[in-house]
């Protein structure tokens, strides 16, 4: 019985359409009969089969060669016969194991590839910019002399050389302890990186086993970062610089750049630190020493725990005889060698720190310095400030009485021929109290003022023997102000003085009626001409209050003694004004001048009035409120001062070659002004007391070397007309002459040669001396408060010590005036005008 079977074909489905196959089952299949009847059947029957199964079987062949044809065409046909993979003659699994030539064609591929990427890795990274840290170098600080260290800027100690400024020793050393085929390899070591790379990978980085010039390019270029990342570019960056630079330049930026301990970046400042001797110097232990340091740099001081290094001190040694550097003989015969105990960081400590900050704030004000590029450009910076003048007005303090926590002296110097200043005293110690004394705090200047209003005086037609009320208490009327009394010192009246004598012993009454007729505004002008800042209204200096109004000759004004001192060389070099500074020059690593002043220094007054004001100042010294600077034993000039209520007493001199401001004064801890107080035994102090005392005393030490010079001889002044400002007190006359004894005349024999007129070439009356030191300075209540119903009694500062050479001359004299050509043209008040003065 005959079955059919339905079955759904691949894609009948799509097609919509069966086939269906006839399977005979067995009871119907024929088997044709042997006998010779059917054998021809039979053999039909078997040709026709296996005529079938031929057909059939060349079907199928034919697919599958058509199959195979299909499958061994395009390109991975080509690929698979080319790599005879899955393998041919195999069967099962072994087909698809590799054989030889897969192994080979899969390394050189994987090489092949990895060169690639090399060569793309090393294309694309460039050297970068050197990181700031290690590219930083300290700012070293000098004296003026260039050569004595004052301080240094930094973030990091570090102060590179060349190769030629390390010992050879160091070298070798350095070789041998880091690097041994530093000569040899390209700048990578492929054993130390493929650690490195593990290291990485697993997390167990121990360090070590990167080249010198590795080393130097973490250091240099990149960071401490332990990642895959940073270590392939230190690869590339290394492979570049082993291109770029010698081995001797990589060898030396290395040591530049390597920290040794005790905040030391840089073999120079480790040898100086550990040796107190440049890198060049460095011998054989040394240099071991320091080598053996570098693995382990902040394992311990070596001065504290030696035996720390000794291991890895003794692998340093024998390694330079393994490469030839040393003889073993050598080696044996070294030592540890002694290493300096470890020096407290204190360069801020005393004045140091006052001197470094004053220098910090010029190079980035004037100078046009960042604070980074200063703590970091390695630059060589000589200041202005003098060694022994500097211990010269430490010890000029220390003299003083001692003073409480609110009293406070300030002293700068300046050489009035370039504006720099030799020596300032900023206070006790910076590290306690960084309010600078002597630059920063301001306290009133007092009658120092007048010396400005004199020179007003002077450009403006006045002369030294025109004559000013000298009574104390004398009320001014300015016009469009109110009435104005001031006081003398003390309540001293000396009746119609000359300029001159006002000015040698500090007469209130007389400069205020020369202030009101000359033009306070006058004044102003001449003070920020010589050196004194301007305070413009909109924009006023806090604490300095220097204004245009009658009082300010008195001194209400409050400068720092840099500022004053500054101003008063203008004096002392003849009406040549110069920038105060601290700074001589600045030069970067390539010895290129980065910052240098002007020191040319521009004229601001006449030369003769100039010389007349030096005149006039020298007799306030000779024979006036600061007779006590006479001690100097040479040629000075200067004007006393001494504020309202005792907050401050000054003293600013000169001579021509140094001028120096002292100020005593009283502040708290915020630098806020307060009475002076009780100060060496005195209930008040004035600026011909102490302030000229410690004066005197930094003058004759600093000046021990120095020239003596005389002040440029007086001449004409400018013939101009006086102002006609109104002062209100009538013109003034000079008193009549004391009636001298009569004596007999002997008879004279007329000379022939004589045909001068009587009296032509005659000096001006004597003056008189008045009261000289304290009594004359006429600098205390000021702007017209009265004094105090009593004075406290006054002691008289101690003798100075006698300087050496010149001998302490005798108390001159004051001179008497140069005639001018004007005559005694009296004080010239007259007319309208002044100026509004605050309500007093």
């Amino acid at each position: 019985m005959r079955t059919w079977d339905a079955a759904l074909v691949a894609g009948a489905r799509s097609k919509g359409r069966f086939s269906f196959r006839y399977t005979p089952d067995a009871e119907d299949s024929v088997t044709p009969p042997t006998t010779p009847r059917h054998s021809g059947s039979a053999g039909r029957h078997h040709s026709g089969k296996s005529s079938s199964g031929k057909a059939a079987g060349g079907k199928s062949a034919a697919g599958k060669a058509s199959a195979g044809k299909a499958a061994g065409t395009g390109f991975f046909g080509s690929v698979a016969r080319a790599a005879d993979y899955p393998r041919k003659g195999r069967s099962g699994w072994r087909r698809w194991v590799p054989g030889f030539r897969h192994w080979a064609v899969a390394v050189l591929l994987f090489v092949a590839l990895g060169l690639g990427a090399f060569g793309i890795g090393y294309a694309v990274t460039d050297v970068p910019e050197p990181n700031a840290e290690a590219a930083g170098q300290t700012s070293t600080v000098y004296y003026n002399d260039g050569k004595t260290e004052l301080g240094s800027f930094k973030v990091e100690d570090r102060r590179s050389v060349e190769i030629d400024g390390i010992s050879e020793y160091m070298q070798h050393a350095a070789v041998a302890a880091e690097d041994q085929s530093f000569y040899e390899n390209r700048g990578i070591s492929l054993k130390g990186l493929s650690r490195a790379v593990w290291g990485v990978i697993t997390d167990d980085y121990a360090g070590g086993g990167s080249t010198i010039t590795q080393q130097y390019v973490k250091n240099f270029y990149l960071t401490n970062e332990h990642s895959l990342d940073r270590k392939v570019k230190e690869m590339f960056i290394a492979l570049k610089i082993d291109q770029e630079q010698t081995k001797d330049e990589v060898l030396a930026n290395y040591l530049n750049t390597i920290f040794l301990g005790r905040q030391s970046y840089g073999i120079e400042v480790a040898s100086q630190n550990y040796f107190d001797k440049p890198a060049s110097e460095l011998d054989l232990e040394e240099s071991a020493f320091l080598a053996a340091m570098i693995q382990r740099p902040g394992a311990a001081d070596p001065a504290e725990n030696p035996e720390e290094y000794s291991d890895r001190f003794d692998y340093v040694l024998n390694s330079m005889v393994k490469l030839g550097y040393i003889s073993q003989e050598e080696a044996d015969a070294a030592e540890f060698p002694d290493v300096k105990e470890a020096k407290a960081n204190n360069q801020f400590k005393g004045q140091n720190g006052y001197l470094l900050s004053h220098v910090l704030d010029e190079l980035k004000g004037p100078g046009g310095l960042t604070e980074e590029e200063i703590t970091r450009g390695g630059f060589d910076i000589v200041t202005t400030f003098d060694k022994k003048k500097m211990d010269a007005a430490v010890n000029a303090v220390d003299q003083l009485p001692e003073r409480n926590e609110n009293q406070h002296v300030g002293l700068t110097s300046i050489d009035p021929k370039t504006g720099g200043i030799v020596a300032m005293y900023g206070g006790e110690d910076y590290l306690e109290r960084a309010l600078n004394s002597a630059t920063q705090e301001r306290s009133q200047a007092g009658s120092t003022f007048k010396a400005f209003t004199l020179v007003a005086g002077l450009e403006n037609g006045y002369r030294l023997t025109d004559y000013f009320t000298g009574q104390s208490g004398t009320t001014f009327r300015p016009e469009g102000g109110a009435p104005w009394s001031p006081r003398n010192f003390g309540g001293a009246s000396y009746g119609p003085v000359s300029l001159l004598k006002a000015t040698q012993s500090s007469i209130n009454s007389a400069y205020a009626q020369l202030n009101i007729e000359v033009g306070p505004e006058k004044t102003v002008d001449v003070a920020t001409r010589a050196g004194l800042p301007e305070n413009p209204e909109d924009h006023p200096i806090p604490g300095y209050g220097l204004e245009s109004n009658a009082s300010n000759v008195l001194g209400t004004a409050s400068p720092t003694t840099e500022e004053m001192a500054n101003a008063f060389g203008t004096f002392a070099s003849n009406g040549i004004r110069h920038t105060s500074h601290s700074v001589e020059k600045v030069t970067n690593p390539d010895e290129q001048v980065v910052y240098e002043p002007d020191t040319k220094g521009e004229r601001k007054f006449d030369e003769n009035v100039m010389a007349e004001t030096s005149y006039a100042l020298r007799n306030v010294v000779t024979g006036g409120s600061a007779s006590y600077a006479n001690n100097l034993g040479r040629p000075a000039a200067g004007k006393t001062g001494t504020s309202q209520q005792s907050q401050s007493a000054w003293f600013a001199g000169y001579t021509p070659n140094l001028v120096t401001a002292v100020s005593i004064f009283g502040a708290d801890q915020d630098g806020r002004p307060m009475d002076i107080g009780i100060y060496g035994g005195r209930a008040s102090i004035t600026g011909g007391s102490f302030p000229t005392q410690a004066w005197t005393n930094y003058m004759i030490e600093a000046m021990e070397d120095m020239p003596v010079e005389d002040f440029p001889e007086r001449g004409p002044l400018p013939e101009v007309e006086k102002p006609s400002n109104d002062s209100g007190v009538p013109n003034q006359a000079p008193p009549p002459p004391k009636p001298q004894p009569q004596q007999p005349q002997r008879p004279q024999q007329p000379d022939e040669n004589d045909d001068s007129d009587d009296g032509e070439n005659s000096p001006p009356p004597d003056e008189g001396e008045g009261n000289d030191g304290d009594e004359g300075d006429g600098d205390d209540n000021e702007g017209g408060i009265d004094p105090p119903a009593t004075n406290p009694p006054k002691v008289d500062p101690p003798e100075p010590k006698p300087p050496e050479e010149p001998e302490k001359p005798e108390k001159p004299k004051p001179e008497n005036p140069k005639p001018d050509g004007n005559g005694d043209r009296g004080s010239g008040s007259g007319g309208t005008g002044g100026q509004s003065v605050p309500g007093l």
